[in-house]
């Protein structure tokens, strides 16, 4: 068996490979977000089908993110844990409070910035996933659960903010803004709990947790933190602009659409 799942899951050589903003990387692009809007528009027509299918997709978050914890050391050659993989990074700690604001009434009144900011995160890991692709089969483990997790959290997303489930409101914008700053510190607790860089350590386990030490950028520690949260919470009002763009366009039609009825009656 153990042999099995390493030969299953390792990295493997293709005569192909995923790159950024490659073929395989725009089809995947492609495949996530059409399956994502096509099933917003779907449980629009169908209301009563949105909470299964919400429940539905939360259940699989879950099962991907937690199975990818225990499938990890079959991927890499020395059989170890990824501990990045703990939730600590935006995307990772967002499966266990999507579960919490899904499956918990007492924090659904919370589900409007986490599903804005639910849309905004995988969204940017998605077009730019950085070291997650290069080099490798864009048909191996590696890649098919970081589209998978991603995808599945970003279709949660849509379908949330699109489902009626909540109304969102534009003067609740700075709501994404608070728990941004609330999941930063925590975070940042990560990142000196396993860094042996810091406090005169010896640098050889080094995790860089939303992006906040400023190593994978080149960047100060000490700017880093405001850019990584500029940014985030900047395309997450870009979020909000194009969900109320489109709800005014939406209802221009419907009341051009019932205009041209009542002509003709």
């Amino acid at each position: 068996m153990h042999n099995f799942l390493i030969h299953l899951l390792e990295k493997k050589e293709e005569p192909f490979e995923i790159a950024f903003l490659n073929v395989f990387h725009i089809l995947y692009l492609l495949i996530i977000l059409s399956l994502s809007i096509g099933l917003a528009f779907y449980l629009r027509k169908h209301p009563e089908r949105s909470e299964a299918t919400l429940r539905k997709l939360t259940y699989a978050l879950v099962i991907v993110y937690v199975a990818d914890i225990f499938l990890q050391p079959f991927v890499s050659s020395d059989f170890t844990m990824n501990i990045d993989k703990l939730p600590f990074h935006l995307c990772t700690v967002l499966c266990p409070i999507v579960a919490f604001v899904q499956f918990n009434k007492k924090f659904e009144r919370f589900i409007e910035p986490v599903a804005f900011l639910a849309v905004t995160a995988p969204l940017m890991y998605l077009v730019y996933p950085g070291s997650a692709i290069g080099e490798i089969s864009p048909f191996c483990y590696k890649i098919l659960q970081t589209f998978v997790y991603h995808g599945l959290l970003l279709a949660w997303a849509i379908c949330t903010v699109s489902s009626g489930k909540f109304t969102p409101k534009f003067k609740n914008c700075y709501k994404p803004l608070v728990l941004l700053v609330i999941l930063a510190v925590w975070a940042t607790f990560g990142n000196f709990a396993y860094n042996t860089a810091y406090a005169g350590g010896d640098g050889n386990h080094h995790y860089d947790w939303l992006f906040l030490t400023g190593s994978s950028f080149g960047m100060s520690p000490y700017i880093m933190p405001f850019l990584s949260i500029a940014a985030i919470y900047g395309t997450t009002l870009c979020v909000y602009g194009i969900y109320f763009g489109w709800i005014k366009i939406m209802a221009k039609m419907t009341a051009s659409k019932a205009i041209k009825e009542a002509a003709t009656k």
